[in-house]
């Protein structure tokens, strides 16, 4: 998901259950890591408010393969990661802008790096009938010999049209840099969904379909996101 300027309140509890599959993807990856073709992702996440502008959450993600292969089986689920975040941010207007720091413990069985971290920043504007959001970010991986320590630059963007008071569509574009050192700009992953969004009595839905381009392990995808507060 792309991060916006939305927080949990001081008190409130945010509970999230994200759903992506890969209809059509690689059917070979990495030692240890499962190929995407057909894998399903489930990750539930909850969240509150510190104070006025700080959000803490953690996310709790599991995995179910598509395919048999050396190193995994088709159907087998296996929990990946337990993952803690801190997200601030500030609103200018219209205008936001924070940032979101994540801390990832992997199981090294689905996980090429046991241990990585992310630093996240968050850039929008929420307008009347628009809302834009950019998110720059870096990750580490670290815990595997043999890797480069240099981390990851990515991007990514998300443009919203407000159709209604309750419902929104638009598109999400997921990108990868490349190492900081060694950037190779337009080169990397390339992931755009179509998206729409809607506002409930049972909590708020997000719905995608995902095209990946050039040499992205994912071709195909779909995801959802729920949620709500108490």
């Amino acid at each position: 998901m792309v991060h916006e300027g939305d927080l949990a309140q001081r008190g409130d509890l945010v509970a999230t259950l994200h759903a992506n599959t890969t209809l059509k993807g690689r059917r070979t990856a990495d030692e240890r890591v499962w190929p995407v073709h057909r894998l399903t992702y489930l990750m539930a996440e909850f969240a509150t408010g510190l104070a006025p502008g700080w959000e803490a959450g953690v996310h709790l993600p599991v995995m179910r393969s598509g395919v048999d292969g050396p190193n995994s089986n088709n159907g087998a689920w296996g929990g990946s990661a337990i993952m803690f975040r801190l997200k601030h941010i500030r609103d200018a207007g219209q205008w936001f802008y924070g940032f979101n720091a994540e801390y990832d413990i992997n199981a090294s069985r689905y996980v090429s790096e046991p241990r990585s971290a992310e630093f996240r920043g968050i850039f929008g504007y929420d307008g009347e009938r628009f809302r834009l959001t950019a998110n720059p970010h870096l990750i580490w991986g670290w815990g595997r010999s043999g890797v480069e320590r240099s981390p990851d630059l990515n991007l990514d963007l998300k443009a919203l049209h407000k159709a209604g008071e309750r419902l929104a569509w638009g598109v999400e574009a997921y990108t990868d840099g490349g190492r900081v050192s060694r950037l190779r700009p337009g080169a990397g992953d390339r992931t755009v969904y179509l998206v729409a969004e809607f506002e409930t009595a049972l909590g708020a839905l997000h719905f995608g379909i995902g095209q990946g381009f050039k040499e992205t392990p994912e071709r195909y995808l779909l995801k959802s996101v729920w949620s709500a507060r108490f």
